[in-house]
């Protein structure tokens, strides 16, 4: 028996599922960033349009543009320091941050439904 070619085929083995599942994070991160982008841009449309201008300080609208202002501020830096993080803690700061995204992206078109009306 060639115990080599075993010892061989289950490294390549291995190394290609760790290169699989490498592929899938990248693209995984990917979109996160991908849409992080796209929500940002939605939240500085939204602080930059010409509703907020109207509205007076203490306003229910305010407050909720503010808050969605410094969540959107958050899911920049996470995403900034996931991209620079590694092993363990880029996984978990990655978890988070689409964990942000996804809060960030129903408080965005809530306020965007908010605002048409």
């Amino acid at each position: 028996m060639n115990m080599l070619s075993f010892i061989t085929n289950s490294t390549s083995s291995l190394l290609a599922k760790e290169a699989g599942r490498s592929e899938e994070r990248r693209l995984l991160e990917n979109r996160i960033e991908s849409r992080s982008k796209d929500v940002t841009r939605q939240v500085n449309a939204l602080a930059e349009s010409i509703f907020p201008g109207l509205w007076k300080d203490g306003d229910p609208i305010d407050a909720e543009l503010n808050a969605l202002l410094v969540m959107e501020s958050r899911l920049r830096w996470l995403v900034r320091v996931a991209k620079y993080s590694e092993g363990v803690n880029r996984d978990a700061l990655w978890l988070e941050t689409e964990k942000v995204l996804v809060q960030l992206e129903k408080a965005a078109d809530a306020l965007s439904h908010f605002e048409a009306a």
